[in-house]
């Protein structure tokens, strides 16, 4: 069987040794080839209200502090909500140097926001997430949908946020896989003051209870909250695993891409560099992998500790043993069964390479990413504040520079393998 990839109207033959079975059955309400040129309709304002007493109780344990009841506003609609922090070392830094805060915002289930249940809203006066989050949708990664809005708090201008959905809603899963029924798991517990446990897809024991503290299970957990099965048999299989099992067991072809995408906008702080910052959903036919948290990206500055990629990071990083990336954490090991045996079939790695050169044509390339960019500049543009607008001049700046780079260094090495 021939492996196809349909990218930006282009359908080009991959390696014919690689047995995948790639036909895509197309879901009712879900636009399986997305169109890359689309750009997102306006900035929206929202609002979230929410009381002091209950802001003093989140500022005073913010990554673990229960829910408090706010209320939120668009479009003239007021919605009486959860509130939350979210985020971890991102929020942070946020809390620290700008005084704003990230937001989880979850509906009531018959008052849902656009369809859905739970939202996030992320102070990013840049697009690094937003350009990320469109790579992987055009190139066949299911991945939640961005807007930039502006944010209000009790009224008070806060700045331009990204809106984006969680995984963890059923909607999210049946617009996804036409399917809101299988496992969903949430890689790792990484927040600060908290010990952590990595989700590096090894296995970690015989019972259920191994895994507990590694993944968090986020559907059908009410009903049986320590059941592990599906997760355990997956890394279990995973340890054994040969083509035919990726090809039975993983949507590789959705997989593939994503390794294409995180590699070329150096994801440093995912899978495989870092064992967190994904979601695994066990749809009908096969697991998949859901990318997550894609804020540290297209940035052009390595240094030695987290981003280890910048703009010269090889096409083949990271992708068959652990030696190229130093963890910065003892727990996080380097072992990542799920590419490094993935990749030890070298018609699995002709085939990661054929995507990538197509990919790098269509759109992992400065005249269609700078392009989008400017775009999307343009769409927020009236609705940002000062500071906002001088932020985002930057990050462009950042961005237009990584890029370039990037590009150049991978279309060289591409054109050597």
């Amino acid at each position: 069987m021939f492996l196809l990839l349909a990218c930006a109207g282009a359908t080009v033959e991959l390696t014919p040794e690689v047995e995948l079975d790639t036909a895509v059955e197309v879901v009712p309400g879900v636009d399986d080839t997305p169109d890359p040129q689309e750009l997102p309709d306006g900035m929206p304002t929202v609002e979230i209200r929410i009381e002091a007493a209950a802001m003093e109780r989140l500022d005073a344990d913010p990554h673990l502090a229960d829910d408090e009841v706010g209320t939120f506003v668009y479009d003239g609609t007021e919605v009486e909500v959860e509130l939350n922090y979210r985020g971890a070392y991102q929020l942070r830094n946020v809390m620290s140097a700008y005084d704003l805060r990230n937001w989880k915002v979850k509906f009531p289930s018959e008052d849902r926001y656009l369809g859905h249940r739970e939202w996030n809203l992320n102070y990013e006066p840049h697009f690094r997430q937003k350009l990320a989050y469109d790579l992987f949708r055009f190139a066949g990664v299911q991945v939640p949908s961005t807007q930039h809005v502006v944010l209000l708090l009790n009224g008070a201008y806060q700045g331009m946020y990204l809106r984006y959905e969680d995984p963890d809603d059923k909607a999210w899963l049946n617009d996804s896989f036409g399917d809101d029924s299988g496992d969903l798991y949430k890689a790792a517990t990484d927040l600060p003051g908290v010990p952590q446990c990595f989700a590096d897809l090894t296995v970690l024991g015989p019972s259920d209870e191994d895994y507990l503290c590694h993944y968090q299970k986020k559907t059908n957990h009410k009903d049986a909250p320590d059941d592990f099965s599906v997760l355990r048999a997956f890394v279990e299989g995973l340890e054994a695993s040969d083509t035919a099992w990726f090809s039975a067991e993983l949507d590789v072809d959705s997989f593939l891409s994503y390794l294409v995408v995180q590699n070329f906008v150096s994801l440093w702080d995912s899978y495989p560099q870092r064992p967190k910052n994904y979601w695994l959903y066990a749809a009908p036919e096969r697991m998949v992998f859901i990318p997550w948290d894609l804020d540290g990206t297209f940035n052009p500055s390595r240094d030695s500790t987290w981003n280890q990629m910048g703009t010269t990071a090889s096409v083949l990083f990271e992708l068959h043993d652990g030696s190229d990336y130093s963890a910065p954490n003892q727990g996080e090991g380097d072992e990542r069964p799920l590419v490094h045996r993935l990749m030890s079939d070298p018609a699995m790695e002709s085939a990661y390479l054929e995507r990538y050169r197509v990919l790098a044509d269509e759109l992992l390339n400065p005249e269609y990413l700078l392009e989008r960019q400017d775009a999307l500049s343009e769409l927020v543009a009236p609705e940002i504040s000062g500071p906002d607008a001088d932020r985002l001049s930057w990050a462009n700046q950042s961005v237009e520079q990584f890029v370039r780079e990037r590009h150049d260094h991978v279309i060289e090495e591409l054109d050597g393998l």
